[in-house]
């Protein structure tokens, strides 16, 4: 069985985290750009922690 590379499963982790992130934010009234600039910090910290337990999986 061919395994996704670490990468490609952190880019969909974080891209889930940001769009369920931006889906709240917006639906509560921020403003896009607001809810983008809001989302972000955490976002490269769920990236982070995805790469390095899918590094670690292999």
């Amino acid at each position: 069985m061919n395994r996704l590379p670490p990468l490609v499963i952190a880019l969909a982790a974080a891209l889930l985290w940001l769009g369920i992130g931006l889906w709240q934010r917006t639906q509560a009234g921020t403003s896009a750009p607001d809810a983008l600039l809001a989302e972000l910090p955490l976002t490269l910290a769920v990236f982070g922690l995805a790469f390095v337990w899918a590094g670690r999986r292999r």
